[in-house]
């Protein structure tokens, strides 16, 4: 059984942990800047994470983004981690439905509820929340983070490091770029640029 160490340990690090459980890794801990509520040991604060090495055979990042600072601040963590040469697991629930011709990057987590529909490209480090759905041929880059109840639309593009919120909706053959955020409820109705932002609850998009 292969030993995984969450890094966080909030609300998410719960979710990522019962998905590693149902699916036969053993979560050694978490490393957090403070001890987090997920139910396995607190082993120290991120830096330490070199003095556990031997301890664990993967990493999974525990925790998602809201913003576009924590966004920077989680992709920035795993360029170091990466550089350091760590290897991170990716976590597919069981509850999830993945089409057999779907392709997932290292780190990535499929939660309970999503569905990967036929040649998805899912890119590293990304983050398919509660009940997401990915439609056919679409790619999501690494880095992004696609929130609960998401719907991507068949062979949509979004680009890296980009935060797709709850109930959020990118029509189909859409792009979205790189650093973009698609605010609760938000509808991606013609591409969207880089960096752009579009409103909650709306398809109006600001810089």
């Amino acid at each position: 059984m292969s030993r995984i160490l969450l890094i966080g340990g909030g609300g998410f690090a719960k979710e990522v942990h019962e998905i590693a459980e149902l699916s036969a890794f053993q979560v050694i801990g978490h490393l957090a800047d403070t001890p987090g509520i997920v139910k396995v040991p607190y082993l120290g604060q991120i830096e330490q994470v070199g003095q556990l090495r031997d301890k664990f055979d993967f990493l999974v990042i525990a925790f998602a983004a809201v913003d576009r600072k924590s966004i920077a601040r989680r992709s920035a963590l795993i360029a170091r981690l990466e550089a350091l040469s760590f290897r991170f697991a990716s976590l597919i629930s069981p509850h999830a439905v993945v089409s057999r011709g779907a392709e997932i990057g290292p780190g990535s987590i499929v939660a309970h509820g999503v569905v990967l529909s036929v040649d998805t490209t899912i890119g590293a480090h990304v983050v398919l929340n509660t009940s997401a759905i990915v439609g056919h041929d679409a790619v999501v880059a690494d880095r992004t983070i696609i929130a609960p109840g998401a719907f991507i639309g068949g062979a949509a593009s979004i680009g890296a490091d980009c935060l797709i919120g709850p109930n959020s909706t990118v029509l189909q053959a859409r792009s979205v770029g790189d650093n973009a955020i698609v605010s609760l409820g938000g509808i991606v109705k013609r591409n969207l640029d880089s960096g752009m932002t579009i409103l909650p609850n709306s398809s109006k998009a600001l810089k």
